[in-house]
């Protein structure tokens, strides 16, 4: 059937039941300041699709009145859904924002006393069909199947939001083998627990079901009583009354006092401005972009007459040839814009440079057309401590695309990209489009997705847009005095120092990772071989169904305790973790696991990853870790075991370079000296400060003895509780970590609250300070929003606390480690030294030889005298010719 011939369509939504699927599909969903959005998410995204699949002539939205709406069913039957808990309160706190969003898209809600949705729905159904209009209910209660005919068919949302089942007459009785008019009947007989509608107590899904195909209706059922057979005649015979009511509770009244009005549901009045409006204040950029296809507008209408800032783009020159190059003027300036595009990684192969001394004036230099020393010669005066102050969006792209060209930028001004983080490090897009439209309102910025020519095309804008940004950001930063002070002292000196250390690289020996790589496939095969030994047959290990037959199905592993998904039993590592002591096979799984992944995340991957120089260039990034600490990837270089024997073969491949060591430097239990500092814990602090043996120490403060007579298996437990209450360790957490049973872990715990009063103390204020202030925060000020730290949700909210205690102490650690890097890389300038590798609370310097230990002592002071602080910071290094050889 065409468009023009069919019938006019109306769309009915089950608001409150769309809601509460975008509501738990995205819990944590929230605006930069923190404003819960997974309901309205879940809703626009349902909205859109409604748009965009049933082209809609008619739309409404029925709600659920709060308090009201099933008061004349409770009269019927008390305990109506009574096993219903009420929504939490940021589930309430986005219906003001629902009701915007229903305004923008001109689609009415109703909600009415004694009426549910349903009744509403059905109401408004039953209008439409008598005026020859077909209606599509969109909802995820099944209530609404008895409503189906042949102008009536539902939409039935399933798991998540894209999961959509169609319900016709054909699909509802293929499905239920029944027809629409007896869905009802089957509910009086098998109830439905999540309304708490009883139905005949005994009596199934299946049962029911079958009655109703012998018999038709419930009356009939009854009429036909003597004809079933007994087991199932006793139940319905005692279960007639409520099986009556049940039909009464579940069945869709028609006869709300709401009057189908078509004007009013006219689904034309969408305001597409205001939508885009809406949708961009709500940070749904996804649904944003998806927004002028949906509509059948061009992207142009939708800014007309909207917020988009106009931008003062400055003239556009691209610099092409040589010639052209000559008349580039790059000197005596205080600030450059400066965005690039490279083939490779870390400015490698680069491509563009666009460089804008002014607002007015864009360069736009084309590199691979230039001579990159002529490049370079001009770029020079860029560079130096009196060179000016770059400004852009990841400068350090710029300043590695600078490398290659063989000049040396190191001063950043600002960079949009980290200020952006370091305002709000929950943001989960820092696009230059995600900023440009959150930040500026400036919609449809598609810059990631431009090819080379339309990034020279779009240059001056790209700078516009960073301008604009910059600007912004400086005045919020101003608001900060603190995050300002971090951005100046910390952020902008780290980011060359990464850039270079990107640039460097360090050695990979690959006939070294070749040798573990054989040794390796032996160990795998002998795991493999124990583990089918156990199991009396082979199988594929890395399957989590063929793992999860094996362990409970044939092997019998207890699974009280166990999480189960849609066909099996987990084998998640927490989950195997349950069931160690239970098998020697656990063990092996572990193993099994341990050796793959080594073995196809580094053995065999790392030598693929090596430059012309043998060198592995790994990416240092800022803005992942909430917290501001540095992470690695592609390669990830810090997550190579430091502690077993495996992880030092593999760190032994990276070696340094003829004539030169390595040398690492490494705080020294660094988060326990923070910990006591900011808990204020004197006798702690003093304790580290005569360099006592702080696990020994706590060790003998829990058991009550003399330190000299506290064991190896003591001190080792007041160090895994020593590091790990500092992450929320439980008694559960401390037993799987040590071995002692669940009691013996309560009881340790709670001897160390005591001994360790301060700090307790002071955990429990930050997780009040989070609740009071919405933010953690760390020594030097920066900042983690804390949206959820109020959550009625326990797990949400206890994963929130449990941030709000890290915070402070990770957080400056970072910052500290970061100064400490600063402080190194002024000390290292003309000695032939160079950072490599940050890996947690350490750094890796390559050197000389024979200034090695000059340079380990320097390294020593200065990461120990980085900042001023009552605890001592102390730092251990060693001298080797290969990582793995470092202590």
């Amino acid at each position: 059937m065409s468009e023009a011939s069919r019938s006019k369509r109306f769309v009915l939504i089950d608001g409150k039941s769309v809601f509460y699927r975008g509501y738990y599909a995205m819990p944590n969903l929230a605006t930069k300041d923190g404003t819960p959005t997974g309901g309205v998410f879940g809703f626009s995204v349902m909205a859109l699709e409604v748009i965009k699949q049933l082209k809609p002539d008619y739309v409404a939205v029925a709600w659920d009145k709060p308090k009201t709406n099933i008061r004349a069913r409770l009269k019927l039957y008390p305990e109506y859904k009574a096993n219903r808990k009420p929504a939490p309160p940021d589930f309430y706190a986005q219906i003001p924002i629902l009701h915007k969003l229903l305004d923008t898209l001109g689609w009415p809600l109703y909600e009415l006393d004694d009426y549910e949705a349903d009744d509403i729905i059905g109401t408004l159904a039953s209008q439409a069909t008598k005026k020859g209009i077909e209606t599509l209910i969109v909802t995820s209660d099944l209530d609404v199947l008895q409503l189906i005919d042949s102008k009536v068919h539902a939409y039935m949302l399933k798991t998540g939001l894209s999961n959509i089942e169609l319900f016709s007459l054909k699909s509802f009785e293929a499905k239920y083998g029944l027809v629409p008019e007896q869905f009802l009947d089957l509910k009086a007989l098998s109830g439905d627990s999540s309304d708490n509608i009883p139905g005949v107590p005994g009596i199934g899904a299946k049962t029911a079901t079958d009655l109703l195909k012998t018999y038709k209706t419930l009356d009939e059922v009854y009429e036909n009583i003597d004809l079933v057979k007994e087991t199932v005649r006793k139940k319905l015979v005692a279960g007639k009354e409520l099986a009556y009511l049940s039909k009464k509770l579940g069945q869709i009244w028609t006869d709300a006092p709401v009057k189908l009005n078509l004007v009013e549901v006219d689904g034309s009045k969408i305001k597409p401005e205001q939508l885009a409006k809406i949708l961009t204040e709500l940070e749904f950029r996804s649904l944003l972009v998806r927004l002028p296809q949906i509509m059948n507008i061009s992207p142009e209408s939708l800014s007309k007459g909207s917020d988009s800032p106009k931008l003062a783009s400055g003239k556009n020159e691209i610099i092409r040839t040589d010639a052209e190059l000559q008349d580039v003027t790059l000197s005596g300036l205080d600030s450059v814009v400066v965005y690039s595009r490279a083939k490779g990684k870390h400015g490698k192969d680069p491509i563009i440079l666009v460089l804008s001394p002014t607002p007015e004036k864009v360069y736009s230099l084309i590199l691979d057309k230039l001579d990159p020393k002529k490049v370079a010669d001009k770029l020079k005066s860029l560079a130096g401590s009196d060179g000016a102050n770059l400004v852009g969006y990841d400068t350090k792209s710029a300043i590695e695309v600078g490398y290659n060209l063989g000049v040396e930028l190191s001063n950043i001004g600002h960079d949009v990209l980290i200020a952006s983080f370091l305002l709000n490090p929950l943001r989960r897009d820092l696009s230059l489009s995600e900023l440009a439209q959150n930040d500026l309102g400036y919609e449809h910025a598609d810059f990631e997705d431009l090819d080379n020519e339309q990034v020279v095309e779009k240059a001056s804008e790209i700078v516009a847009v960073i301008r604009q940004i910059e600007k912004k950001q400086k005045k919020e930063l101003a608001e900060i005095p603190k995050l300002a002070k971090i951005a100046k002292d910390i952020e902008w000196p780290i980011i060359p120092i990464l850039a270079k250390m990107e640039h460097l690289g360090i050695k990979l020996d690959k006939s070294v990772l070749a040798k573990i790589s054989d040794s390796m496939v032996d160990l795998i095969s002998d795991c493999e071989q124990k583990i089918y030994g156990h199991a009396n047959r082979e199988f594929n290990i890395s399957s989590p169904a063929q793992l999860s037959e094996v362990l409970f199905n044939e092997l019998k592993l207890p699974t009280a305790g166990v999480k189960r998904g849609k066909s099996a039993y987990s084998t998640g590592m927490r989950e195997l973790d349950k069931l160690r002591e239970l098998h020697p096979i656990i063990d092996l799984i572990t193993e099994y696991r341990e050796l793959t992944k080594l073995k196809n995340t580094y053995v065999d991957v790392l030598p693929q990853l090596v430059d012309e120089n043998s060198r592995v260039h790994t990416t240092f990034n800022l803005t992942i870790s909430q917290t501001g600490r540095l992470s690695s990837t592609d390669p990830n270089l810090q997550n190579i075991p430091i502690r077993t024997e495996l992880g030092r073969k593999i760190r032994s491949a990276f070696v340094a370079g003829p004539g030169k060591v390595f040398i690492s430097a490494d705080y020294s239990q660094f988060e326990l000296r923070l910990a006591a500092y900011f808990a204020n814990d004197k006798q702690l602090i003093e304790e580290f400060n005569n360099d006592t043996d702080i696990h020994t120490l706590i060790a003998a403060q829990v058991y009550g003895r003399n330190p000299e007579d506290v064991t190896k298996q003591m001190r080792r437990f007041a160090k895994v509780i020593n590091f790990g209450i500092l992450y929320g360790m439980s008694p559960h957490g401390l037993s799987q970590a040590t071995g002692m049973n669940q009691a013996a872990a309560k009881s340790f715990i709670d001897k160390y609250y005591e001994v360790r009063a301060p700090l307790i103390n002071y955990m429990n204020s930050l997780r009040e300070k989070a609740r009071k202030v919405g933010y953690a925060e760390d020594l030097f000020g920066r900042r983690r929003p804390m949206p959820d730290i109020n959550s009625p949700n326990f797990v949400i909210r206890q994963a929130a606390e449990r941030a709000a205690i890290n915070m402070p102490i990770q957080g400056t650690e970072a910052d500290l480690m970061k100064m400490a890097m600063i402080d190194i890389d002024k000390k290292l300038k003309d000695s032939g030294a160079d950072i490599l590798l940050q890996i947690h609370d350490s750094v890796l310097v390559e050197c000389p030889e024979n200034k090695a230990e000059e340079i380990a002592q320097m390294l020593k002071d200065t990461m120990e005298k980085v900042y001023k602080l009552p605890v001592k910071l102390t730092v251990d290094t060693s001298i080797a010719k290969d990582w793995g050889a470092l202590g």
